[in-house]
């Protein structure tokens, strides 16, 4: 098990293609989330974007980047500490009863 910080940028769905194209410059991999946020009480469309063990710099400048694009205010960067670890593949195939563990 290997200690992980995970990174969370929360932004409105405004320029979509920009801001990920704007991250695949910069990161290998990432995740991004659709969601519904909320602003003074009315909902906007909002996506999470979510980085694991990168540099706290890098997000911070993402971050700024990000808040250019969609011309807002400010954007919402979370960082999380935690532990993270590979699960082993397990055969959940419908005709067995109980799950077998696989091996690589």
């Amino acid at each position: 098990m290997s200690r992980q910080i995970i990174h969370r940028i929360y932004t409105e769905d405004e320029r979509r293609a920009t801001i990920v194209r704007v991250i695949s410059k910069q990161f290998e991999n990432f995740m991004l989330q659709p969601t519904t946020g909320y602003y003074r009480g009315k909902p906007e469309k909002s996506i999470v974007l979510e980085f694991v063990g990168v540099k706290e710099l890098q997000v911070k400048w993402l971050a700024a980047c990000i808040r250019e694009i969609n011309r807002q205010a400010s954007v919402l960067v979370i960082t999380l500490h935690g532990a993270a670890r590979r699960l082993p593949l397990i055969n959940c195939s419908a005709r067995t009863n109980s799950p077998r563990i696989l091996t690589d």
